[in-house]
């Protein structure tokens, strides 16, 4: 099972036998096996589409998504066989209007927080032996990080407010400052990287994490799509017209270690380039799908870990249909 990623212009997607064949003036490229693939991301403009393609997918329940040249997701195509059940959403909608909800905000952040310090810790190991004058930078970020997530904590025993969002957005906020301002510190990311930016962002390390956030945004939406969740009702993040809040909270747990980290890794290509190349994007986007793929530890077992995504997502279902409680997924660095 994979996930496909078109970038290039002037491409075409058609169908033949069973077989998506990528194409370009008349030539075929590629040929992937339909019942292989989970998802398709198209990236780049001018990619042209058969219908008889559209309809497969649909029928294979393998959603399509169209990302703009910020690397944000704007269209996702799937068919009418949708998995979604009135009575999951509803216990959905119920759910957020319940004291418990804040139980599952601060797992989301606590989770979020505690995954960006595995992957300062991840890099630490390699820096402590090539350059120990840095080392203590993140060393000291992580141990703060650590503080925040048993702080946050700490929180299941104040008393409940009507404010509870903003308390772990802050918290959020906190952890994002020390956690960046360590990644450049260190020398971890480029020099050209002043601090994290989403829209609008010039230099080629923020508009690589926004890519990846993108290729993470369709992975979280599959999932969510396939349990039958309402993708618009979220925990966290407050709802707004056209924002995908669930979305925005289930990736809050993955964004450290499947985009943050792989980023990373092309410090040096990112650190010889003035923009966002073909190349560069076809090494993070291929970078992120390979995470999925690898296989990790999940409550005994090794899954990859886009089941373990689903799984996580299945649980959550529980939480609203049956209030189960939820624990976000920590890697293990």
């Amino acid at each position: 099972m994979r996930h496909l990623t078109v970038t290039e212009i002037g491409r075409s997607l058609n169908l033949s036998n069973e077989l998506l064949q990528v194409r370009e003036k008349g030539s075929v490229l590629a040929e992937y096996p339909l019942n292989r693939l989970r998802s398709i991301q198209v990236a780049g403009r001018g990619v042209a589409m058969s219908s008889n393609l559209l309809v497969d997918l649909s029928a294979r329940g393998i959603p399509l998504f169209i990302i703009d040249f910020k690397g944000r997701p704007l269209v996702q195509l799937s068919g009418t066989h949708q998995h979604a059940v009135a009575a999951l959403r509803r216990s959905q909608i119920l759910y957020l209007e319940k004291p418990a909800a804040e139980h599952v905000a601060r797992a989301i952040v606590r989770g979020k927080i505690k995954n960006q310090r595995a992957v300062l810790l991840y890099f630490s190991k390699g820096i402590r032996k090539s350059n120990a004058n840095l080392w203590p930078v993140l060393e000291k970020a992580a141990e703060q990080m650590a503080n925040l997530a048993r702080s946050l904590s700490g929180e299941s025993k104040v008393k409940p407010s009507d404010d509870w969002r903003q308390r772990y957005m802050g918290f959020e906020g906190r952890a994002a400052a020390i956690y960046w301002q360590a990644l450049r510190d260190s020398e971890l990311l480029p020099a050209t990287f002043k601090g994290r930016m989403g829209r609008g962002a010039t230099d080629v390390t923020n508009q690589c994490l926004n890519l990846g956030y993108s290729v993470l945004t369709s992975h979280v939406w599959h999932a969510v799509t396939l349990a039958g969740l309402e993708p618009y009702l979220g925990i966290l993040h407050v709802d707004r017209p056209g924002k995908p809040s669930l979305i925005l909270d289930l990736m809050e747990e993955y964004r450290p270690w499947v985009v943050d980290r792989n980023v990373i890794k092309l410090r040096q290509q990112l650190a010889n380039s003035e923009k966002l190349d073909a190349s560069i994007r076809k090494a993070i986007i291929g970078s992120i799908h390979g995470t999925f793929l690898a296989r990790m530890a999940y409550h005994g077992k090794r899954l990859r870990l886009s089941a373990i995504l689903q799984r996580q997502v299945y649980r959550l279902c529980g939480v609203f249909h049956a209030d189960k409680t939820y624990k976000p997924y920590l890697f293990k660095w």
